[in-house]
């Protein structure tokens, strides 16, 4: 055979087969670490999607329960009503209510939860969404109850710890793989079923642990990362993923077969078949290119979508920003528009001026659509469940729409079923934006005939067998008109933003195509539907559905009997009243607050005794009956609240049955809800409006002490003009000193003064008496934030009485700070807010 052929060509032939075999090795090396490189990409991919679908499900559960305590904290008075929609049959879970003792206020299960095994209740009190896992016990869902803005609870659902795996395990490659989502101090929260892979050896030193700082190290450029790893002569993926929850990762392993099957097969045929070899190394990097060259392709993709999100965002907040600085100037224009209403008395001016108000009334219109629809798509609105009154909501529509059908001269019906719940549970604001935006759309795409409002309430048949709807109704709310109806063509556009319908034939009829979309989408968040039946050039008729709860199942009866009944009230209510033997006390720590509200009652003849503080207040109120008592909240020594619990301890109290107003500048809900809570009759925001005082007054005095007197002519009334105060005469001093117009809204000091110049120049002089200078530097050295709190709350509402618009604003942030321990805020702005406030008072001084 040698001879044959000859030495030389057989060792050239055997050269050329070790040359192909050492190529075919080097490739193989080369090829498996490609392969190796590309199946831990697809292996952190793929834990990419496992940590995507159990953060949505987590996040899932967080919300559905963040739900729920946003109406606990809304309404805490149907506290069981919402806890009751979190039982299970299965018995999977348990639920509670703790309080910030630790004791728990509700459970629908074991007591024995405490926050030293979850840390997930001491962070919800910190105002976190939290999931943590105590062996034995279980996984923990928890999410802070708010009351105001301050964490009074925490709700929890606790999956009981042999339900953990079913509910929340992690099912990787076919059950083939082991994943666990794991907390901050590296615990296990949930685990996978397959206990196989779990094992110490896998996850001990020479494991998991040898490891870890390489897979942690990916994720400093990927949020997710796998690496390949022997374990006792077996190899296995490792891989550690992030999830959208934070401090909670996801670690598993696969073994390497599972997921690289084909590698030995493809090193067996590189080996004996090279040229078979290069023909599959060719397709595998065919593969690998056009598979990265997909994966650059889903990123970028995932690049632009993000970049779209975040310019969505980016014009949901310019919207919401610039809708807040346009209705500022807005309410301004209003205002004084409406002071030159009542005040002209030149036909040609008021035409004006009417003009004014209504197009600062459609424009003011169009960006509060503008804001809510800004709120929606940047996930900031909120539905605010509470009772309300159907009588109170339906009442206010008509007199919004009814002025506006009259002006057109259309009939405007109000056909309301008299056996509808007369209270209900919802979202009142919102039921009432939704109802004048579909009657607003009916009259001014009517030019005759009629509008009518249709509101019944229907017995929920989802489940007519359950407990659980029978205290539900669905409030069926139909608004029919006479207009122009709407094409065939156009009703898939009829909810989209900024679109107009028949442009050519409406283009005389204002509007920008926004309430529609708005109230569809409100609708939707509270769960409601819409339906429109329209003939074009004939009328259109939109129905709303909508499931709420009932909170008081008495008839609202005859609405047209209700209204005129209500307005008899109303006009009672503003009628004008002496009550000499009538005597109040009224606590405030301003000497200028007192002052305003003895000035306000000065026409009444209501006796009237002041304290400075809650412990002075309790020494009036042991010595004397009053008829009314009204107490500040933020007072030194002693506030209103504490005052008026003191007040019901006392033994021998002559004010027993007194009614208690509070008097605070918390113009919000949760105060409300607070003072409501604690037992006052009733609240009023300060600076205190004159109509708003006397409505309070005529409430609660006995009736025998009220005298009603007749009211004053306008020829009666002395005419004041509110550009007189703020053009007195600046006193010249050597230097440049302050103007007062650059601090004083001079029409609105008047208007927290009655409009009465002489008034409203005293209180200007008690404001300069009341200077708090010194005490806000002495908390500020002291660092003693609370009783500055108390200082700067005060000088909220006093400089807001005398139209000191800005330097109450300045206040009411150092406040908000205070409240919130934000102290680097308060000493960054203290100095400038003293600045401010002492240019203010030489202004005053020297004016």
């Amino acid at each position: 055979m040698i001879k044959k052929f000859g030495a030389r060509p057989l060792i050239g032939l055997l050269f050329f087969v070790l040359i192909l075999l050492l190529v075919g090795v080097l490739l193989r090396v080369k090829f498996s670490s490609l392969f190796q490189n590309y199946v831990e990409k697809q292996v952190a991919f793929q834990a990419e999607n496992y940590a995507s679908a159990i953060g949505e499900r987590l996040v899932l559960e967080l919300k559905s329960l963040a739900g729920i305590s946003a109406g606990l904290s809304a309404d805490p008075q149907h506290f069981e009503n919402m806890l009751s929609t979190l039982k299970n049959g299965n018995d999977e879970y348990s639920y509670g209510v703790v309080a910030l003792n630790g004791k728990h206020i509700f459970s629908d299960g074991p007591q024995d939860v405490h926050a030293s095994e979850f840390k997930g209740i001491s962070e919800s009190f910190h105002g976190s969404r939290y999931i943590s896992y105590f062996k034995g016990k279980g996984l923990m869902f928890s999410v802070p109850v708010y009351s105001g803005k301050n964490v009074k609870y925490v709700l929890y659902r606790l999956y009981k710890d042999e339900k953990v795996v079913k509910n929340f395990g992690i099912i990787c490659y076919s059950g083939k793989g082991y994943a666990a989502i794991r907390d901050s101090r590296d615990s296990i929260i949930v685990r996978s079923a397959n206990d196989s892979l779990a094992s110490d050896l896998l996850w001990g030193e020479n494991g998991y642990g040898a490891v870890r700082e390489k897979l942690k190290s990916g994720l400093n450029i990927s949020i997710a990362s796998a690496a390949k790893w022997d374990v006792d002569g077996s190899e296995y993926y490792y891989f550690v993923a992030e999830l959208k929850l934070p401090g909670v990762t996801l670690t598993g392993l696969v073994p390497a077969d599972v997921v690289a099957s084909e590698k030995d097969s493809i090193s067996f045929l590189i080996l004996w078949v090279f040229g078979l070899l290069i023909f599959m190394f060719i397709i595998a990097m065919i593969y690998v290119v056009f598979s990265e060259r997909k994966a650059r392709e889903n990123k970028d993709l995932l690049r632009e979508k993000e970049s779209a999100e975040s310019a969505s965002r980016a014009k949901s907040l310019f919207l919401a920003n610039m809708s807040h600085e346009i209705r500022t100037p807005i309410n301004g224009i209003l205002g004084m528009d409406s002071m030159l209403l009542k005040e002209c008395k030149d036909e040609n001016l008021r035409d004006y001026a009417l003009n004014i108000q209504n197009a600062g009334h459609t424009l003011l219109s169009l960006i509060n659509d503008i804001l809510d629809i800004s709120k929606i798509e940047s996930g900031k609105m909120e539905i605010l469940p509470v009772k309300y009154s159907v009588f109170s909501v339906l009442s206010d529509c008509y007199n919004i729409v009814s002025t506006r059908a009259r002006d057109k001269h259309l009939d405007f019906v109000m056909d309301i079923s008299p056996d509808i719940p007369s209270s209900l549970f919802g979202d009142e604001v919102r039921i009432k934006q939704v109802i004048n935006n579909l009657l607003s759309n009916a009259v001014k795409y009517t030019n005759e005939g009629s509008v009518m409002l249709s509101v019944r309430a229907e017995k929920n048949n989802l489940s007519p067998m359950s407990e659980k709807f029978a205290n539900e109704v669905v409030l069926c709310i139909q608004v029919k008109d006479t207009g122009i109806g709407i094409r065939e063509r156009d009703r898939g556009k009829l909810f989209q933003n900024f679109v107009r319908l028949d442009e050519k034939r409406n283009r005389n009829i204002e509007g920008t195509g926004l309430g529609l979309n708005l109230t569809r989408q409100l609708l939707d968040m509270m769960g409601g539907t819409i339906h429109v039946d329209s003939v074009y050039g004939q009328g259109s008729t939109f129905t709303v559905r909508l499931l709420q709860q009932v909170s008081d199942e008495t008839p609202i009866g005859d609405f047209a009997k209700l209204y005129k009944q209500h307005q008899k009230t109303v006009g009672e209510a503003h009628e004008c009243f002496e009550a000499p033997d009538a005597c109040v006390l009224v606590a405030d720590d301003m000497q200028m607050n007192l002052k305003v509200f003895a000035g306000l009652l000065k026409e009444t003849k209501i006796q009237i005794d002041m304290a400075v503080n809650g412990a002075e207040a309790l020494r009036y109120i042991q010595k004397k009956h009053y008829d009314v008592i009204f107490l500040d909240h933020m007072m030194p020594v002693m506030d209103g609240i504490e005052a008026f619990r003191k007040m019901k301890k006392l033994e021998e109290n002559p004010n027993a049955q007194t009614p208690v107003v509070m008097l605070t500048a918390n113009a919000v809900v949760d105060a409300k809800n607070l003072y409501m809570d604690e037992g006052f009759s009733d609240y009023i925001t300060k600076p205190m409006r004159e109509e708003v005082l006397l409505a309070t007054l005529k409430k609660f005095l006995p009736k025998n002490l009220i005298h009603v007197v007749k009211k004053k002519t306008d020829d009666e009334l002395a005419s004041v003009d509110p550009t007189s105060v703020a053009a007195a005469p600046v006193a010249e001093k050597s230097g440049a000193q302050p103007s007062l117009s650059d601090f004083l809204d001079t029409a609105t000091g008047l208007a927290y003064c009655m409009n009465d110049e002489k008034f409203y120049r005293e209180m200007q002089e008690e404001y300069v008496k009341g200077d708090k200078t010194k005490e806000l530097a002495e908390f500020f050295e002291k660092e003693d934030f609370e009783n500055y709190r108390i200082v700067v709350h005060a000088l909220k509402s006093s400089s807001l009485t005398i139209g000191a618009t800005k330097v109450s604003e300045a206040a009411k942030a150092l406040e908000m700070a205070c409240k919130e321990s934000n102290l680097g805020f308060v000493k960054q702005n203290h100095a400038a807010f003293v600045k401010k406030y002492t240019a203010l008072l030489a202004a005053l001084k020297n004016s």
